[in-house]
Order: structure tokens, then sequence, then C-alpha cells
């Protein structure tokens, strides 16, 4: 009985040392996902923007969340854009004709201000208030801006 109390003891204690890794990792890997989708929508629009002389208009509609135009199919999935993120939300695209930049932004993240500082670390600098991804504060979404 004495043994098998150990062993269960000694199950529960490398139990206790492995789950905050875990967890560490899982949200590393969803972060480097977000970030990957970031990027590759972010090369996206700019090869739009070098083969059409400039980025798509602003998407103004709501849920669910498309492609600010057709044309913009030929260059990334639909689907993959229209998903929830890893940290909550949807991809939105904000046009210079309405914002002063061309940039991707999270809309509705539920993430923490921590994990969205985290995923800043992985595409930029770290800091949200600069740098190419930040909270915008017209609209407090998180943006990772091609162009401004």
């Amino acid at each position: 009985m004495v043994e098998i109390m150990i062993v269960v003891l000694t199950i529960a204690l490398l139990s206790a040392i492995a789950l905050p890794g875990f967890r560490k990792a899982r949200t590393q890997a969803l972060l480097t996902g977000v970030a990957n989708d970031i990027k590759v929508f972010g090369d996206a629009f700019d090869l739009y923007a070098l083969e059409r002389g400039g980025y798509p208009p602003d998407y103004h509609q709501g849920a669910p969340y498309n492609l600010p135009n057709a044309a913009m199919e030929e260059y990334l999935d639909a689907e993959t854009w229209a998903a929830v993120t890893g940290v909550g939300g949807n991809y939105n695209w904000e046009g210079p004709d309405a914002y002063p930049y061309a940039g991707i932004s999270i809309f509705g993240a539920t993430s923490s201000e921590d994990i969205m500082r985290q995923l800043d670390k992985i595409l930029d600098d770290g800091d949200l208030t600069s740098g190419m991804f930040r909270q915008v504060a017209a609209n407090s979404r998180y943006t990772y801006i091609l162009e401004e």
C-alpha cells in the first residue's frame, strides 16, 4: 500500500512540474501560428499592392470577416482569413482609404494583454505602443501595420 502511494505521489509531483511547461509550449505554438498567419497575410497584401498599384480599400462590413474584395482570393486563403484567430477574434483589413495606414488587425481579440505582448515579441519589438504590431489608439485593435 505504501509503495502504491509513493508511486502515485511521484506521478503527481512530476505532473505538477511538467504541466506549466506544457502550457507554455502550447501558448507559444499557438502564438507562432497566429504570427505566421499574419506574416503570410501581410505578404499577400503586399503582393496585391505591388501588382495592382495599391492596397485594397478598407473592408467596412461586419461578420463574417470576408476579404476586402474577391481579387484577394488570388493571393490568400479566404477560409484561413475568416477563421477565428488563435488569440480570439477575427482578422480584419484596415485599408488606407479609411485609416492613415494599411494593416491587418485582429478584431475582437479575447486574449490578455500579456499574451498579445508575447505575440508582439514574435512579430516585432514586444512593445504594443510602437513598431509594426501595436494596439492602435483610435480603435483599440491589435494591428500589424504594412504601410503608414
